[in-house]
């Protein structure tokens, strides 16, 4: 049941969900992310088959928002280096991951945000358009649960240039 009322939480956001498996990163629907959607009968209908799946949110246009997924040690060392160059990124939305944290930002006037795997920096990836996270509060495969972040703001940031 706290999963089903996340996911349409999430959806009434306008955050387009989708189920993955219980304790995992996998789709647990027939096209994945593809699936995602914001219609709340369909949302429902997931998490009543099955109330502990976790919860897929599904990034780039189809949601609006891209997330800086910023992995452990490493991930912050990265983070702080570039913020030392290009200034601090602005307070938003933030979730604590199994291990580490997600950051949200509106796409806005950026156009489509691609998918990138450490180009930014070590410990630093993109999820954008064709990507997805999962979100709280669903449970990481180490046993670790998902988390918004209670220093975090309540609505996404602007993208920083």
């Amino acid at each position: 049941m706290i999963m089903k009322l996340a996911a349409l939480d999430l959806a009434s956001r306008g955050l387009a969900v989708f189920p993955c498996q219980p304790r995992g990163k996998e789709p647990a629907c027939s096209n994945g992310l593809l699936s995602a959607t914001t219609d709340v009968a369909r949302i429902a209908r997931w998490w009543e088959s099955i109330p502990d799946l976790n919860i897929g949110i599904a990034t780039g246009a189809v949601s609006g928002v891209f997330v800086l997924d910023i992995d452990g040690a490493e991930g912050e060392q990265s983070l702080r280096e570039l913020e030392q160059c290009k200034g601090s990124l602005p307070r938003t939305v933030e979730a604590v991951t199994g291990k580490g944290r997600h950051c949200y930002f509106c796409i806005g006037e950026h156009g489509p945000v691609r998918n990138s795997v450490s180009q930014l920096a070590p410990g630093l990836d993109v999820r954008g358009d064709g990507g997805y996270v999962i979100a709280p509060p669903s449970t990481h495969p180490s046993g670790r649960e998902y988390a918004w972040s209670v220093d975090s703001e309540s609505d996404f940031a602007d993208a920083p240039d």
